[in-house]
């Protein structure tokens, strides 16, 4: 694979996944293991950690939702701080709408835990090759959903990403700074134009 080892941090919030993603990783000549979290917040305080040592890793692998953290955050903060660190997304949730948001929020990678270890390696290969890597069967939902979000209007598309990032409606509307009763209409709206009737189907669409 490479003639010299890349360093991959690995932040997973289930104890075994997290194992056994690391030792997929040992196993791997051309691979180590620069350190493990099993939360956000956690992540990112080892990550600076180690930036302050010089030894920033390469690549994260990341989990999309971390217990009550959020993994799509701490790709926002990796990404503000160390712009130059490539970040692979390892989820169990991979439709579009997910798929879509972590690529905007600057990921190079995204693979379903439903793919086979191949597939993982590869994609971890690819990205560090600088390449961007979607796992083939998630390709062309990507383009169905962001063809669809293309005939939204801006705040609709604002709203349903964060209902794809699952956030309350509550927090949704102190983001986008719109009172309850607005946010309702709008999410009729995305209802309508998504032939979704309600937030659950439209979560399970597009968010799971």
């Amino acid at each position: 694979m490479f003639p010299l080892e890349k360093s991959v941090f690995v932040v997973e919030d289930h104890t075994l996944t997290n194992l056994g993603i690391r030792q997929l990783l040992s196993q791997n000549d051309g691979f180590t293991c620069a350190g493990f979290a099993c939360g956000a917040e956690e992540a990112f305080t080892k990550i600076c950690q180690l930036a302050e040592e010089n030894h920033l890793p390469e690549l994260l692998l990341v989990d999309l939702f971390l217990g009550e953290e959020n993994g799509l955050d701490l790709v926002r903060k990796i990404k503000e701080k160390y712009d130059g660190i490539k970040i692979l997304i390892y989820s169990m949730y991979a439709k579009p709408g997910i798929v879509s948001l972590a690529l905007e929020s600057g990921v190079q990678g995204f693979v379903s835990k439903s793919a086979p270890e191949s597939e993982l390696l590869l994609a971890i290969e690819k990205v560090l090759s600088g390449d961007t890597y979607v796992q083939q069967n998630l390709i062309a939902p990507l383009f169905t959903f962001r063809s669809m979000i293309d005939g939204l209007t801006r705040q609709e598309q604002n709203i349903l990403k964060k209902v794809i990032e699952r956030k309350s409606n509550a927090q949704i509307a102190s983001d986008l700074n719109i009172v309850p009763r607005s946010l309702e209409n709008y999410l009729s709206r995305i209802y309508a134009k998504t032939g979704c009737r309600g937030h659950e189907e439209l979560l399970n669409k597009y968010g799971e």
